[in-house]
């Protein structure tokens, strides 16, 4: 029979998430894991396999905690919810919120030298919830009569906007500050309102 784990394994991987979030996991050395998680490499190994593991952990909470955001805010919502994203986004945080940080999705597409089948199934999946909430937004926009076009359009301009918003987190990324990517929100406010015009 197995023993009990002496942690809290929900923690561990949120305090793992945070840890991959803001270093990468390239560059993050499972001796740093044992420091921020609180626990042993050999527990580590023992509950996740490998770094590998914990951080694929971390990824899947990572996801968890952003469907909130788009399949229940921004899929449910409209126009002014995928400008408010961007707003979100690109708003001043905390020193030291892994928001600074950018995204870890977006992080670890351009951090990790050899991307997995498991993590790249992640990140593929992170990816399509994104063009899904925003593909359900414009046509909810649509629907209210906010704008026009087919639904090829829609899907065009749902892939428009994941490219922005991971462009955008990218910017946050490399100058550590979530404000650097605010010219990048007013300029998809203002192309979002001349959507609005019905030129389509």
């Amino acid at each position: 029979m197995a023993r009990p784990r002496s942690f809290d394994e929900a923690e561990v991987i949120d305090r793992a998430m945070r840890t991959f979030w803001q270093h990468g996991y390239d560059a993050t050395a499972i001796g740093e894991l044992e420091k921020t998680t609180g626990i042993s490499r050999i527990s580590i190994y023992n509950a996740f396999g490998d770094k590998e593991g914990l951080f694929i952990a971390a990824l899947d909470r990572y996801h968890r905690q952003a469907v909130e955001i788009y399949d229940e805010t921004v899929a449910k919502g409209s126009l002014k919810e995928v400008v408010g994203l961007f707003q979100m986004m690109s708003a001043e945080a905390p020193e030291g919120s892994p928001a600074h940080a950018g995204c870890l999705m977006v992080n670890t597409v351009l951090d990790v030298r050899r991307m997995s089948d498991p993590i790249r199934e992640r990140v593929m999946g992170y990816r399509e919830m994104l063009v899904r909430s925003f593909r359900s937004a414009l046509a909810n926009a649509r629907d209210a009569g906010e704008i026009e076009g087919s639904d090829e359009v829609i899907a065009q301009r749902a892939e428009f906007l994941v490219g922005v918003l991971w462009g955008a987190l990218s910017t946050i990324r490399v100058n550590c500050a979530t404000t650097s990517a605010a010219a990048i929100a007013r300029e998809v406010a203002q192309t979002v309102k001349q959507w609005t015009r019905r030129e389509t």
